[in-house]
């Protein structure tokens, strides 16, 4: 009897080695796969953060762009370039619509600031 309890507590022993060891196996692996994904998933948002970052640079200068070619000079000059004269008093009309017209027609009615003066 004494023989056999020594046996089973030395297999039982074994086992439970044996059990920590693969359990310590299977954690590092998953672990470093883990890790992996980690670090893909952080290359990915670096990169993302590039891109915004180029994308806002870029709208940033599509709108200065806009900005500078909305300037009445550039606007006047680019005209110029396209063959059309430049707008004064004698080639000018001043076309007045009702403003019951342009809410019908859902459009915006500005009032004139020197009107009412």
């Amino acid at each position: 009897m004494k023989f056999n309890l020594a046996f089973m507590s030395e297999r039982l022993l074994f086992l439970i080695g044996f059990a920590s060891a693969l359990v310590c196996v299977i954690s590092a692996g998953v672990l470093v796969t883990t890790q992996y994904r980690v670090r893909l998933l952080f290359v990915e948002i670096e990169r993302a953060n590039d891109v915004a970052r180029r994308l806002s640079d870029d709208s940033s200068q599509l709108a200065l762009d806009l900005s500078k070619a909305a300037l009445p000079a550039a606007v006047s000059r680019r005209a110029r370039e396209m063959g059309f004269a430049p707008a004064d008093v004698n080639n000018t009309v001043l076309l007045e619509v009702a403003p019951k017209a342009l809410v019908r027609e859902h459009m915006e009615i500005r009032k004139n600031p020197t009107q009412g003066r």
